[in-house]
């Protein structure tokens, strides 16, 4: 990822903000010269600096990544349009967004430990009690035995805010003004991070 030095996210409670608001993300592997994605929801652990999924056993990246393949994974947050005439000389439009990329040396979990990474996304997304009694049947268990899970250990994150750090100061405030309006609720996080990084120096 090109990362201009006024864009760069060097505050990894930052970036793991971002994954955590945004966990849905895409792990990338290159398999005889192709790339191959698979889009999946992360577990996130930032004090142990871990992430966790799991793929359909048939998925092909399950083997890649048997296989020791270099992944990366990658998040994005929200995203949205900049009009040049929010700025208070003419220029040209852009986007504002914001991205996480990870790298990190991934290892194939066990069995139990995949039934634990699908137990805790359930209780992330349906409440403590999870999937309740339905995983004390053969149907559940039976249909764990169709995925398989993975661990990644964190050794790089490359993270980029394009939120207008380039512009003067007046501009970045128009744009977060006209953002802040807008009906998509997407566009006024945009907004947000753009406030709470200014704020935060970042």
């Amino acid at each position: 990822m090109y990362i201009p030095r006024h864009f760069a996210g060097t505050d990894e409670h930052e970036a793991f903000h971002l994954m955590q608001a945004y966990p849905f993300g895409m792990a990338i592997t290159v398999e005889a010269g192709e790339p191959f994605v698979s889009h999946v929801p992360f577990l996130i652990d930032a004090h142990a600096r871990v992430l966790r999924w799991h793929l359909a056993a048939a998925n092909p990246q399950c083997d890649h990544l048997a296989r020791g393949a270099n992944v990366r994974l990658i998040f994005h947050g929200p995203h949205a349009y900049v009009s040049p005439r929010w700025y208070e000389a003419p220029n040209v439009p852009t986007w504002n967004y914001i991205a996480v990329h990870v790298d990190g040396e991934v290892t194939p979990l066990e069995d139990e430990d995949t039934a634990a990474v699908v137990a805790a996304l359930s209780r992330q997304y349906e409440g403590e009690e999870g999937l309740g009694e339905f995983v004390d049947t053969a149907t559940y268990r039976n249909l764990l035995t169709a995925i398989r899970g993975f661990r990644l250990s964190i050794t790089r994150i490359h993270a980029k805010y394009k939120l207008s750090q380039n512009r003067a100061a007046r501009d970045r405030a128009n744009v977060a003004a006209h953002l802040a309006k807008s009906d998509d609720s997407a566009v006024r996080a945009i907004a947000a991070y753009m406030s709470r990084l200014n704020q935060a120096g970042l």
